[in-house]
């Protein structure tokens, strides 16, 4: 049994074999879980194996702002399996099932998770020179490290001093983003650093920022 919890499943385009593939796959039935699915819920996806459907493997690929956790395949012993996923994110979750490479007719199976989210700022680190002093007109740049455990964010900052301050976010990788500040004036800054909203500040923010010319 092969897990893919991240990325698309490769799928083959031509082989001798393809006919007999497809029909093998055409053969699951994809049961979606009963009743509404919540975000921090263990949740499951049942599929019937049909006879003459062949032994796999079963591949699963989920598309969602956070990859649900655990996420595993289980195989009943009675002729079905099981993708068990425990969603960390709410909004739409798009799980591509494959069975020996070929797509299984349901998939992909499109799951919506509501609930609330559970998120933790305090896993949320920062550095760089940008926290503590900068210059007049020169970038001042603030580095964000942000886990899986902290949880679904979005980042969000906000800033005043002597004068309005310009605010520049980006993602520079997984998990890992860049406060850009350019300011006009010298003297103190605040800058308040948030994970998800508001309600949620990093550890040490807001940050006094000391600009100099």
């Amino acid at each position: 049994i092969n897990a893919e919890y991240m990325g698309n499943s490769k799928k083959e385009s031509t082989t001798n074999c393809q006919p007999a593939i497809l029909k093998m796959a055409s053969l699951i039935k994809v049961t979606r879980p009963e009743g509404s699915v919540q975000v921090g819920q263990s949740s499951e996806i049942l599929l019937t194996i049909g006879d003459g459907a062949g032994g796999g493997p079963l591949n699963v690929a989920v598309k969602s702002e956070l990859t649900p956790k655990p996420l595993e395949v289980k195989d009943n012993g009675n002729g079905t399996m099981s993708v068990v996923f425990q969603p960390r994110a709410t909004g739409k979750h798009e799980f591509e099932l494959t069975w020996n490479s070929e797509p299984i007719p349901e998939s992909p199976v499109e799951i919506n998770v509501t609930g609330t989210v559970v998120r933790d700022a305090s896993k949320i680190e920062v550095s760089g020179d940008g926290l503590s002093a900068g210059k007049v007109g020169e970038p001042i740049v603030i580095l964000v490290s942000a886990p899986e455990e902290a949880g679904p964010g979005p980042l969000q900052v906000d800033a005043s001093g002597p004068a309005e301050p310009e605010i520049s976010l980006s993602n520079t990788g997984t998990g890992k983003f860049s406060i850009t500040l350019k300011v006009t004036a010298e003297g103190p800054y605040k800058v308040g650093v948030f994970w998800g909203d508001s309600e949620n500040p990093i550890p040490g923010s807001p940050f006094t920022i000391n600009v100099s010319k």
